[in-house]
């Protein structure tokens, strides 16, 4: 049997600060991270920007919360996952998140926290391990989505 892949990697722009949050004793953010393409379309130069939620777990949650904020340019890599839940309607939902796994601090945008701005390319990359914690995390129907 062949082996599938579920891996993303981005960079972009954090549009908010991160929302940090214990969860059974682990740290936690949400954030959403805005991707910008530009291409020519007859002639044209347009430009889209795309926008991704994220998550991440544990001491990368922490140094996330610390280091990072709104307009903050940072990479990251991950997996998706796609989590589907029922409305108080009845109606079905779902939603794909990007579990972040690893991330490096880039230059340019206003950084979160007192950190000097990290435009150099010797910025650290911060790796949440194997399990990233958020495996661990079994959610309640009260805690979808975050």
């Amino acid at each position: 049997m062949a082996n599938d892949l579920n891996k993303v990697m981005l960079i972009g722009r954090m549009t908010r600060d991160p929302e940090f949050k214990s969860v059974n004793g682990s740290s936690v953010v949400n954030f959403s991270l805005a991707s910008n393409r530009i291409y020519v379309s007859n002639g044209d130069k347009k430009e889209e920007t795309n926008y991704f939620d994220c998550v991440a777990w544990g001491k990368l949650a922490d140094i996330l919360k610390q280091y990072a904020g709104k307009g903050k340019q940072v990479a990251i890599e991950g997996r998706l996952q796609q989590q589907s839940w029922e409305t108080p309607e009845g109606k079905k939902a779902s939603k794909i998140r990007i579990y972040v796994e690893s991330a490096q601090l880039l230059g340019g945008g206003t950084g979160g926290g007192s950190s000097p701005d990290r435009g150099d390319s010797s910025a650290p990359t911060y790796d949440s391990g194997p399990s990233g914690g958020y495996d661990e995390y079994s959610a309640g129907d009260e805690d979808i989505p975050f």
